[in-house]
């Protein structure tokens, strides 16, 4: 049985952690499938969960400390910590645990820095950077905590044993320092290049971005880490925790290192029936700037009929053959929106031109919401009787790993506004452009 994995944040689409987990599973000939979960808010995160069966997720930034109220269980480290970056899925039960403190901890072994004795300070109070001030304390440091909102940084401090102090002394906390780590999501400059001294370590967790940080600390004669080290060093207890097998680092730092693909430039939307792909797909186009292409109508417009006559004179084996035609004429798009039908992810041709060719994102709803948006209507063809709850259950599992395998993104559509879900997929590409 194929087991799937996720990271959920917002944003979340240029996470590396995708690459680097399916790298891992296939080095190793593990069933698995690692995706990305853009999500709205952390409940949504564990209702999708639970909806999927999802095996095991890495949680990013903004939810690592709101995550933690809807789990069943959290382990004594991450307790401690107040923040959770992996949960584990064991029967339905969510556990979730801590490792950004192994990848602070081991990021700077790795770099053969001391920590024990040292100064160091952490810039930011989200729950990165709770695991940077357990890591460093627990490894023997002299910690000082900076955030613009002071408060929060007070109320880590205190809870942890170590120092506070507002943004507007970090200037202060920084003289004499050895270590700095940063994880605050913008990569504007937040520390004047005076305030960082030759020979400061700096490890900045925000990879994804080419920060002032890293530039000015370089100029300035710092010893800058590759923030991708945080990454792949927490990483690899988490991809423990989920197949209780020891990572292969060499083939997860290969994934992590590995430049980028070009951009595609067509985005395909999939996933079942009733998630709302062809509204979506109008929408997103509209917004993009982009043309609109539904391969369920391009289908009808040639054939002259509507699919479910189709279905009924022809059989389901000539429309796969027509969609099949449809989806591989994608290769001659550029600056498309596609609306696929829910069984496209069902022909291996299809998967691999979509994945080839398009931006893949996967529409999801659950079945109650499926069943509301699908009720009564007479073009779903392969919905037929009166167990159409039941039908639905057992199409979604035959495909989601279908979907999972194709999908490069999963967004939630229940209980969102077509606006909204357009919204949400354009500032992740947006924000995949600009890293």
């Amino acid at each position: 049985m194929v087991k799937i994995f996720a990271v959920a944040g917002r944003p979340v689409f240029h996470s590396r952690s995708p690459s680097i987990f399916n790298s891992a599973f296939e080095a190793l000939s593990i069933n698995g499938i690692y995706t990305a979960m853009a999500a709205s808010f952390a409940e949504e995160i564990i209702d999708i969960a639970r909806e999927i069966g999802i095996s095991g997720l890495n949680i990013t930034s903004p939810f690592k400390e709101e995550i933690v109220q809807y789990l069943d269980r959290v382990d004594e480290t991450a307790g401690k910590i107040c923040a959770v970056n992996t949960v584990v899925n064991q029967g339905g039960l969510l556990t979730g645990y801590n490792t950004d403190f192994s990848g602070v901890k081991d990021a700077l072994f790795h770099n053969d820095v001391t920590i024990k004795g040292k100064k160091a300070v952490v810039l930011g109070a989200g729950g990165a950077s709770r695991a940077a001030v357990y890591a460093l304390l627990s490894a023997g440091a002299q910690v000082t905590i900076v955030n613009r909102t002071f408060e929060k940084a007070a109320e880590i401090a205190e809870a942890s044993g170590c120092r506070a102090t507002p943004l507007e002394r970090i200037g202060n906390a920084l003289m004499g320092a050895d270590i700095l780590i940063s994880s605050i999501p913008s990569g504007k400059r937040v520390i004047e290049p005076a305030f960082l001294e030759k020979g400061l370590v700096i490890l900045d967790g925000n990879y994804a971005l080419s920060s002032a940080l890293q530039k000015d600390g370089k100029e300035k004669g710092c010893r800058v880490i590759d923030g991708r080290e945080w990454l792949l060093f927490q990483a690899l207890p988490a991809f423990t925790l989920f197949t209780g097998r020891k990572a292969p680092i060499e083939v997860m730092g290969r994934a992590l290192y590995e430049e980028r693909r070009p951009q595609k430039m067509n985005i395909a939307l999939i996933g079942f029936m009733g998630t709302g792909k062809s509204t979506v797909a109008e929408r997103l186009a509209r917004d993009m700037g982009m043309v609109c292409v539904d391969v369920d109508k391009r289908i009808e417009e040639k054939a002259g009929c509507s699919i479910h006559e189709i279905f009924e004179i022809e059989g389901e084996n000539a429309f796969r053959s027509l969609e099949r035609s449809e989806i591989a004429a994608i290769e001659g798009l550029s600056g498309a929106v596609i609306s696929c039908g829910g069984g496209a992810v069902l022909d291996g041709q299809n998967r691999d031109f979509l994945k080839t060719h398009a931006v893949s994102v996967w529409l999801w709803a659950g079945v109650e919401t499926i069943v509301e948006r699908t009720r009564g209507s007479e073009e779903r063809p392969l919905l037929k009787g009166d167990a159409i709850e039941a039908q639905i259950k057992g199409m979604i599992k035959e495909r989601l790993p279908l979907y999972a395998r194709t999908g490069e993104m999963l967004i939630n559509t229940g209980k969102k506004t077509p606006e909204e879900i357009a919204g949400r997929i354009r500032n992740e590409i947006d924000n995949l452009v600009k890293n």
